[in-house]
C-alpha cells in the first residue's frame, strides 16, 4: 500500500496509486474514518490559489495533514476537541 489513505484525484475521483501518483499528486479527496470522502482545501488569497495540504471531512469535520515528504496522512486534533 503507497498511502495510509485510499486517495482520489479530480472530479471524477480518479483512484491514486503509486503507478500514477506522479500526474495526480496532491489527491483531491481522501477516505475520512467515517468512510466519507475530504477535500483538500485550498487557501484564497489576491486571486491566487494556494495549497494548504490539509484535507477536511465534510460530514464529521476531521482534518488530515499530508505529512511532508510522504504520502502518509495524520489527523490534525484541534483545540476545541
Amino acid at each position: 500500500m503507497f498511502s495510509n489513505r485510499e486517495c482520489f484525484w479530480g472530479i471524477d475521483r480518479i483512484p491514486i496509486d503509486q503507478f500514477n501518483q506522479q500526474y495526480c499528486w496532491p489527491p483531491t479527496y481522501i477516505k475520512c474514518d467515517c468512510s466519507e470522502l475530504a477535500k483538500h482545501m485550498k487557501y484564497m488569497k489576491e486571486n491566487h490559489f494556494y495549497n494548504m495540504y490539509v484535507w477536511e471531512c465534510s460530514k464529521c469535520k476531521k482534518r488530515y495533514a499530508l505529512v511532508k515528504g510522504t504520502t502518509h496522512f495524520e489527523e490534525i486534533e484541534t483545540e476545541g476537541e
